[in-house]
């Protein structure tokens, strides 16, 4: 056991910004085919013309997107992928930047640019459930799980946030 510690710390502090770069790309890649529809549909101006324009109150909870089915576009399979998403690619960047040399610049910017693409794409994939579970509580009337499941997805774009902002801020 002592062995396999002195050895990770030798690596500690030492990749630089080509190996984070390489590291990262494959966890960039796997959140990129998750997050594919949602980062479209929201850099197109679909998502922000639907929530500036009130139709998000206006029209009535689409009964497709309720359930947990994965092979439908519904609400719990959408929180589903956002947990599995955040939960591997988070602790995933964190051990990249436990191992990258993030004190020089090149090795600091290319670490803040894979975890926010990272983060954004996240984000991405939070926005259809969160306007989905907004519509659905506006039409169909508050319930315990349904607020329940409004108070996870928002706390869970609040971690997305703070993971960003800590991760450009202590490197």
């Amino acid at each position: 056991m002592e062995i396999a510690k002195q050895y990770l710390l030798r690596y500690h502090h030492r990749m630089g910004f080509v190996g984070i770069s390489l590291l990262m790309l494959p966890i960039l890649i796997l959140v990129w085919l998750v997050a594919k529809e949602p980062f479209i549909s929201v850099f197109n101006g679909t998502v922000p013309g639907y929530i500036f324009s009130g139709r998000i109150f206006s029209e009535r909870f689409n009964i497709i997107h309720a359930g947990t089915a994965l092979d439908q576009p519904t609400t719990g399979k959408w929180l589903f992928w956002f947990s599995v998403m955040t939960l591997s690619s988070l602790s995933y960047i964190k051990t990249i930047k436990w191992f990258s040399n993030t004190k020089n610049s090149a090795g600091y910017i290319t670490m803040c640019i894979f975890s926010g693409i990272i983060c954004l794409l996240l984000l991405c994939i939070l926005s259809w459930p969160l306007i989905w579970l907004i519509q659905y509580i506006h039409s169909m009337g508050f319930t315990y799980r349904r607020v329940f499941g409004l108070i996870c997805a928002i706390t869970g774009g609040v971690i997305a946030i703070r993971f960003m902002y800590k991760t450009i801020k202590t490197t």
